[in-house]
């Protein structure tokens, strides 16, 4: 079997610097397009998890995007001072806070005390931000699968995939890829060298 080619990831080098400086142009649609692309998905999956239906959670997406990039281009963001993780995170949780009080409040004008829990959930600092790390960890996991994509056989991830993220046995794996369970193992050990390789690139451009 031939050696498969190392990963050139050149996506990934749209750096977060990149796109901050594209950013400061309102009419530089391209550097929005990589933008949106990039931490949309990620803030629509933080806040379906915070219980924001599929219509909502894009709506509170694009008001989370907008309210970053409209900060960045007034200076209010500091590089020096902090991660653009973070930074994206506090606009996020003011953003679905704001979310969850207008719904709480339609639902008791409504004579509902359905989801109140969930609503005083939005609260809690620390599980907000225990929800956003492991969200942003996921996204930094599948810009690597991206990535991997463009180097590794397809069969190798298929079996990555179904064996360490959808935690399926070797055996089924094998049989339904038509390959070895020892085959499993060696894509699982495979992919995982990689990613751990690619990580601290994707966590620097992130």
């Amino acid at each position: 079997m031939h050696p498969e080619p190392a990963a050139q990831p050149s996506r990934a080098a749209v750096t977060s610097t990149t796109l901050l400086e594209g950013l400061r142009d309102p009419d530089n649609r391209t550097v929005w397009r990589h933008y949106v692309e990039r931490y949309r998905p990620l803030l629509v999956r933080y806040a379906r998890k915070l219980g924001a239906t599929g219509e909502e959670a894009e709506d509170l997406a694009q008001a989370t995007l907008l309210a970053f990039s409209t900060a960045y281009r007034a200076g209010r963001y500091d590089r020096d001072r902090g991660r653009l993780s973070s930074w994206l995170f506090g606009i996020a949780r003011n953003e679905v806070r704001a979310w969850g009080r207008a719904r709480q409040k339609r639902r008791l004008q409504a004579g509902t005390t359905e989801g109140e829990e969930r609503i005083a959930d939005l609260e809690a600092d620390d599980a907000l931000q225990e929800l956003w790390e492991a969200e942003w960890r996921d996204a930094l996991l599948r810009e690597c699968l991206r990535l991997l994509r463009r180097e590794l056989q397809p069969q190798t991830l298929a079996a990555f995939e179904r064996f360490a993220l959808e935690e399926r046995t070797a055996e089924e794996v094998a049989r339904e890829l038509g390959t070895s369970t020892s085959m499993v193992f060696s894509a699982k050990h495979r992919v995982l060298q990689r990613i751990r390789e690619l990580m601290p690139l994707v966590e620097d451009t992130w």
